[in-house]
C-alpha cells in the first residue's frame, strides 16, 4: 500500500444516472456523507459545456433550458454504447467522457475536504453488464481515479444497512441470517436484490432489473401529458422547441416532487408566447405511469421466483434511490408483500456509504483480523456463455456455461468438438445473456488457440473452460487435450477502443471545433478507429446484399437477422406513432408517446446491433480477401487508416 493510500480515507461513490454523491469512513469507521462545493449532499449527474468551460452539477441543471444543445445528462444509461444518444455541440462524445467529467468534479470537492484521492469504490446497478462495468472504470481512470472496485449498488445499500445494525447481531451472536430486499429505484435504473445478511458475510441470491427504467421515464409521462395538453388547446408542442422542452423537463421534476407529499400540484407551461396553468393530481400521474410501476413489480415477483422463497421467508424491504419516495412504490410493495418498507436508511445516501464500508473492508485486507472476517458473496447478473453450432439446424446459438444468479468465484469447464477436418485454429466467442441467439446478446471477445498441426480430424475434442472471478473479471481457456495446445485470456470488449485524456477532450469541447484534433494523438488515434470501422460497415453492406463464401455465411447469416430485427422494431415503431397520433385524449396521448419512446430506443438498440454485425461481416470479407466490386473504393482509405494506426501504436 501506497503513502499516499494509506493516508487517504476510504471513499465510496454512488456514480447515479440522475444524482451522485460521495462518502467516506471517518476515523471511528462511521460513514459521513460529504458536502460538495456548494454545500449539498447530492450532485445531480450533468454537464454543461459553455462559455469555454465545462460545468458539472446544479448549475449545469439549471442552465440545462438556456443552453440544450451544450447539456448532457443520463449519460450513465449509455455506457458502454459507441456514443452518448446525441450529439453534444455538434460532436459525438463517449458517455465514458461525461461521466469522467463528473467523477472529476465528484474528486475535487472529496479532496476540499479530505485532500488528495486516488483510490476509490464506485457502485453501478447490479443488472449492468460487462461492457458497462468496464465503461465504468474506464471513467474513472480518465478522472485520475484507481477504482478498488466495482460494487452493485443494492449491495452496498445492503452493506451499509448490516453496518448499521451490527450491534444487534454482536449482541445476539445466535441470531439468524437476515434475507433483505433490496427495492432500488434510481433516476435511471431499476435493480431489485436478495442478499443475507450473516454478522460480517454479505451474501447475494438473486438479482434482476432494467437499466432502461427510473424516475427519468416516470417524469416523461408528466412532460408527455403536458405537452399533450398544450397541443389540444394551443395546437403547438412545447417539446419542438429545445429550450422550453428543458424547461419543461425541469419543471415536472419539481411536480413530481410535490406529489409525493401532497395530493395535487399546479404547473405553468410556457411555449411561442403562450402560458398554460394546469393543476396535476396525484392520481393523474399514478394512472400515467401504472405501467411502470407494474414493470418493477413483475421484476420483484420474478426475483423472488428466481431465489425460490415465499415472501415470509424475506425479513425486510430495503428502499434505495430516491424515486421510491413516490407513495405509489410503497403502497404496491405493501399489497405485493403484505410488509412494511424500511426506510431507516437515506434512500440518498446509503448506497454511497455502503460503498465506503466496502472501500475500509478492501483497504484493511491483510492488515486487520476483524476486515479479513468480511466477506461479500455476488452472483452475476447475466448469463455466460459461449457460440456454438447447432448440429441441427447449422445455426449459431449461445450455449450458456454460467447461468445468471451463479455465485461467484465460479468456474465451469465445457466439452466441445471442432467442425470439420483439418481445422488448424479454434475460436471460441465469448458472449453474455440469456438469449440463445449469440446477436442478440453482448459479445465479449475471443480465445483463440492458432497454428494446430494438420491433419485433426472434424470432432476432435475442445474442452473450454469459464471463469468468473469475485471482483467481475472474467476469463477463458480453451485447450485441444489431443495435442497438448491451449490458450488463455482475460475478457475485454470486443470493441476496445482508445479514450484519450481527460484534458484531450476538455479543449476539443470548449473550443467551439467539431471534429478531429490533430495537436492530440488519443482522440485522433480514436476517430481514426471510428471511421475504420464505418468503412468496415460499408463493406459489409456491400456483401449482404448477395452469396458469400461458405467461411463467411455465419457472419453473414447474424448480419441478416440483426438486419431483419432492425426492420421489424421500425416497422413496430411506425405503429406506435400512428397509434400516437390517433389518440382520443391528452393523458392517452401521453401513455402511447411513451410507449413510441420506448419503440424509438427499440429502434436505436436494433440500430447498434445491425451496424455491428454488418461492420464485423465487412471486417471477415476483408480479411479473407473475399472484395466485391463495390467495395473496391473503399480500399484505398481503409489502407491509409491501418498504416496510420500502424505507426500510431
Amino acid at each position: 500500500m501506497t503513502n499516499e493510500s494509506a493516508r487517504q480515507p476510504p471513499i465510496g461513490i454512488d456514480l447515479g444516472t440522475t444524482c451522485s454523491v460521495v462518502a467516506y469512513l471517518d476515523a471511528a469507521g462511521r460513514p459521513i456523507t460529504l458536502h460538495n462545493r456548494l454545500g449539498d449532499l447530492i450532485t445531480p449527474s450533468a454537464v454543461l459545456i459553455e462559455g469555454g468551460e465545462i460545468i458539472v452539477g446544479k448549475e449545469a441543471l439549471k442552465s440545462s433550458a438556456v443552453n440544450p444543445a451544450g447539456y448532457a445528462d443520463c449519460f450513465k444509461r449509455d455506457m458502454g454504447r459507441p456514443t452518448f444518444h446525441r450529439p453534444v455541440l455538434e460532436q459525438d462524445v463517449l458517455p465514458e467522457v461525461f461521466s469522467a467529467f463528473l467523477l472529476e468534479q465528484l474528486k475535487k470537492d472529496a479532496e476540499d475536504r479530505l485532500g488528495p484521492i486516488r483510490q476509490v469504490v464506485i457502485t453501478v446497478p447490479a443488472f449492468f453488464d460487462e461492457n458497462r462495468r468496464k465503461a465504468t472504470q474506464d471513467a474513472a481512470r480518465l478522472a485520475n481515479l484507481d477504482p478498488l472496485d466495482i460494487i452493485n449498488e443494492p449491495t452496498a445499500a445492503a452493506v451499509a444497512f448490516g453496518h448499521h445494525h451490527k450491534s444487534v447481531h454482536d449482541a445476539m451472536p445466535g441470531c439468524r441470517p437476515e434475507r433483505l430486499l433490496v427495492y432500488d429505484l434510481g433516476g435511471g435504473t431499476f435493480d431489485v436484490t436478495i442478499l443475507e445478511v450473516d454478522g460480517e458475510t454479505f451474501r447475494t441470491v438473486a438479482t434482476d432489473g432494467d437499466v432502461q427504467l427510473g424516475g427519468k421515464d416516470f417524469d416523461e409521462r408528466l412532460v408527455n401529458y403536458v405537452a399533450e395538453s398544450f397541443i389540444a388547446l394551443h395546437g403547438l408542442d412545447p417539446r419542438s422547441d429545445a429550450r422550453d422542452a428543458a424547461q419543461l423537463w425541469l419543471d415536472v421534476q419539481d411536480v413530481k416532487h410535490t406529489l409525493s407529499s401532497r395530493s395535487k400540484a399546479m404547473l405553468v407551461c410556457f411555449h411561442a408566447g403562450i402560458r398554460m396553468k394546469m393543476e396535476i393530481t396525484r392520481g393523474q400521474f399514478e394512472e400515467l405511469s401504472r405501467d411502470l410501476l407494474e414493470r418493477t413489480e413483475s421484476t420483484t415477483d420474478l426475483v423472488m421466483k428466481q431465489a425460490k422463497l415465499q415472501w415470509e421467508q424475506v425479513d425486510r424491504l430495503l428502499l434505495v434511490g430516491g424515486s421510491t419516495r413516490m407513495p405509489m412504490v410503497g403502497e404496491m410493495l405493501r399489497r405485493l408483500t403484505g410488509k412494511e418498507p424500511d426506510r431507516s436508511q437515506s434512500a440518498d445516501e446509503v448506497v454511497a456509504c455502503g460503498a465506503a464500508i466496502y472501500a475500509g473492508m478492501l483497504m484493511e485486507k491483510g492488515t486487520s483480523p476483524e476486515a479479513q472476517k468480511q466477506r461479500l458473496i455476488n452472483v452475476n447478473s447475466h448469463s455466460l456463455g459461449i457460440v456454438g453450432i447447432d448440429t441441427r439446424t447449422g445455426q449459431q446459438v449461445n450455449a450458456i456455461l454460467i447461468p445468471k444468479n451463479t455465485p461467484l468465484p465460479y468456474h465451469k469447464v465445457r466439452k466441445c468438438k471442432t467442425a470439420r477436418p483439418n481445422q488448424r485454429t479454434v475460436k471460441v466467442a465469448a458472449v453474455e445473456g440469456e438469449s440463445p441467439r449469440p446477436e442478440h446478446c453482448t459479445q465479449l471477445g475471443y480465445c483463440v488457440i492458432r497454428d494446430l498441426p494438420p491433419g485433426l480430424p472434424a470432432g476432435t475434442r475442445v474442452e473450454v473452460e469459464y471463469r468468473y472471478a469475485s471482483n467481475g473479471r472474467i476469463s477463458v481457456r480453451a485447450r485441444v487435450p489431443s495435442v497438448r495446445q491451449s490458450a488463455q485470456v482475460e475478457i475485454q470488449r470486443d470493441t476496445e477502443r482508445e479514450l484519450g485524456t481527460l484534458d484531450a477532450w476538455r479543449k476539443r469541447l470548449t473550443s467551439g471545433t467539431p471534429g478531429d484534433d490533430p495537436t492530440h494523438e488519443p482522440t485522433d488515434r480514436a476517430f481514426r478507429i471510428k471511421r475504420l470501422d464505418a468503412l468496415h460497415t460499408q463493406a459489409g453492406a456491400v456483401a449482404l446484399k448477395g452469396p458469400v463464401p461458405p467461411n463467411l455465411q455465419r457472419s453473414h447469416r447474424a448480419a441478416l437477422a440483426a438486419a431483419q430485427e432492425l426492420e421489424r422494431a421500425r416497422t413496430e415503431l411506425a405503429h406506435a406513432e400512428a397509434l400516437r397520433q390517433s389518440a382520443a385524449s391528452p393523458a392517452e396521448a401521453a401513455t402511447l408517446s411513451a410507449k413510441a419512446a420506448q419503440a424509438r430506443l427499440a429502434v436505436q438498440h436494433a440500430q447498434t446491433n445491425a451496424d455491428f454485425a454488418t461492420l464485423v461481416l465487412g471486417r471477415e470479407c476483408l480479411a479473407a480477401n473475399f472484395i466485391l466490386p463495390e467495395m473496391q473504393v473503399l480500399l484505398p482509405e481503409i489502407q491509409k487508416l491501418r498504416d496510420a494506426l500502424a505507426t500510431s501504436t
